[in-house]
């Protein structure tokens, strides 16, 4: 019989992985067709052949769990499967098995939660597979959530645009700082941040990011675009014409270049409307009340001064101005 367990020199999935998984001993995952026992100990010897759980710890064991005894989990980063890929790696599985378990952890109403390995598990169902290899995990939610982005990251499996809004959520939902997310998920703070930007885009961006109809170096060429209508403008030209980063940054520089002197042009014509509005508005009130009238105008702002000479003429002013 062959053993089957966790190996300890295999290369983690990223920093601080270890640290996330409860180590302490549980109860098996169950008998039946949910699940069974996949780990047994070499015979050596002539000896009798002992479990592996007298010999490690439970969650290090490998279970076989019917594959309908699972769901996709709630923390799961990815939203796009590739069908192409999914179909790939299931003729793979056909011919070579499940190597990879899957990592779950017990769900409440019965069942698994799929922690990590979702992919695997869509493309085990394509290849006809009925139970799949997994590791059953006691964890919170905020460790679920930090597993799977951890994995998903360190196998590049998400897209840009996943991987942002993977960081996004472990700020919002569990209080994380840029900096702790850098350290939980192996990342330069700057990486993380410059990723946490690409939110921003519009959805039709986001999109063609994720498509990769566009590269990250673009998205971020078109942040430098504060118009939304614009940055889509540009990005669906630069998707037409094939332009490189540095094609998109020199057009975007020669937009924004002529939008400026456009604006100051706008601005100029604004200002002689105001100015020649103001004139005249002067004197259509000097010939009202009988008396100099001045209009100081300057960038939207100004002062009307009337002049006067006596008492008697401030006081014609005044009866004027009530009738």
């Amino acid at each position: 019989m062959d053993i089957i367990k966790e190996n300890k020199n295999k290369k983690g999935l990223g920093r601080g992985m270890h640290s996330l998984f409860d180590q302490s001993p549980m109860a098996p995952a169950g008998s039946g067709a949910e699940s069974s026992d996949y780990s047994k100990k070499q015979e050596e010897s002539g000896l009798a052949a002992k479990t592996v759980a007298q010999e490690v710890d439970a969650e290090a064991r490998i279970w076989k769990i019917a594959i309908d005894k699972m769901v996709p989990g709630a923390y799961q980063p990815r939203k796009h499967f590739d069908k192409m890929l999914l179909e790939e790696l299931a003729t793979s599985i056909k011919e070579n098995g499940l190597i990879q378990p899957i990592t779950v952890r017990k769900r409440p109403a019965g069942g698994f939660e799929i922690i990590a390995g979702e992919r695997r598990w869509r493309a085990s169902q394509l290849a006809g597979l009925h139970e799949v290899p997994a590791i059953i995990k006691t964890v919170t939610d905020k460790e679920a959530l930090q597993i799977a982005i951890i994995e998903n990251i360190q196998r590049e499996d998400l897209d840009p645009i996943e991987e942002a809004e993977s960081y996004q959520r472990l700020m919002t939902e569990f209080g994380y700082s840029q900096q702790e997310v850098s350290e939980r998920v192996g990342k330069e703070r700057s990486t993380v941040a410059n990723a946490l930007r690409l939110i921003q885009l519009p959805n039709e961006l986001k999109e063609m990011l994720a498509d990769k109809i566009l590269s990250v170096g673009h998205a971020k060429s078109l942040l430098s675009v504060a118009d939304k209508p614009m940055q889509v403008k540009l990005a669906k030209e630069c998707a037409a014409k094939g332009w490189s980063v540095r094609a998109l940054e020199n057009e975007i520089k020669a937009k924004t270049k002529s939008n400026s002197k456009a604006q100051e042009n706008a601005k100029g014509l604004n200002i002689d409307v105001a100015s020649k509005l103001a004139h005249e508005l002067a004197d259509q009130i000097q010939k009202k009340l009988g008396t100099k009238t001045e209009i100081n105008y300057k960038s939207g702002k100004g002062q009307v001064i009337l002049h006067f000479y006596s008492d008697e003429q401030l006081n014609q002013i005044y009866e004027k101005l009530n009738t």
